[in-house]
């Protein structure tokens, strides 16, 4: 149904009897749904954002012990960061691997702690799909990243550092670049077989992308989970649990379990 909300402008954005429509077609039932969306949770709470805690808290810790405490995650930006990774490089070998983590948000306090509110407890239990959590004692605001924001760009990340490095994209950004497309660029806006898609960013909204179908996810507080469940499942029963030349079973990544094989 489109039209415009006071909030949200157009509500266009999604469309609920086409989401009903290819989990029907596809065969995948509520139960199974919900199942794997706590799979993925856990998956994402364990291996992503409890490792990327830990991670920054022993970098903080090791630029305390080296006498640069001021200079720690959180405290400055993610040039400064670069710019140490490169100075003290035998102490700071893993800022390298983080830093592509922290480029979600330019306000890197709100966005460790944040990190490390969503790492605490096992399946991301604060997690706002369409905000997140205080800063400061006050509200969340648009200044900041969605919760949503944050885990897309966390698992982007990690897919990037996954995947072969590839000369086309210099960054080493080879998930996010081949495989994420962002509105204001469109769902055609480059031929591929496959990719998550995000339509809007206020409220928070994903689809998934297969060969020339743009595939309808349900709105709300698990549209990033269901999207990245029916990637994951099409990876699985399309393109033979590959992505790219990456497996995701047991062998490689191991994230078919969570779609329950």
């Amino acid at each position: 149904s489109s039209g415009i909300n006071a909030e949200y402008g157009d509500t266009s954005y999604y469309n609920q009897q086409a989401a009903d429509a290819l989990l029907e077609r596809l065969g995948v039932s509520a139960p199974y749904l919900d199942s794997w969306t706590q799979n993925i949770r856990t998956w994402l709470a364990r291996t992503i954002f409890q490792h990327l805690d830990k991670e920054i808290q022993m970098i903080n810790k090791t630029l305390e012990q080296i006498g640069s405490a001021e200079c720690k995650i959180g405290c400055v930006s993610t040039a400064v960061l670069s710019k140490i990774s490169i100075n003290k490089h035998e102490h700071m070998a893993n800022i390298a691997k983080v830093l592509p983590y922290l480029e979600v948000s330019v306000n890197q306090e709100y966005l460790v702690h944040r990190i490390g509110e969503l790492a605490a407890g096992s399946c991301l239990g604060c997690f706002r799909w369409e905000s997140g959590g205080q800063y400061k004692n006050a509200p969340w605001n648009k200044e900041l990243p969605t919760d949503s924001q944050i885990v897309a760009h966390c698992i982007n990340t990690y897919l990037d550092s996954h995947l072969p490095r590839n000369p086309m994209y210099p960054e080493g950004r080879t998930f996010t670049t081949q495989y994420f497309v962002q509105t204001p660029n469109k769902a055609d806006s480059k031929k591929r077989e496959y990719a998550l898609f995000q339509s809007s960013i206020h409220p928070p909204h994903f689809k998934v992308l297969v060969e020339d179908e743009v595939w309808e996810v349900s709105k709300g507080r698990n549209n990033l989970f269901h999207s990245l469940l029916l990637l994951l499942f099409h990876l699985r029963n399309e393109e033979h649990g590959m992505l790219g030349p990456v497996n995701l079973g047991p062998t490689g990544l191991n994230m078919l379990w969570i779609i329950g094989s």
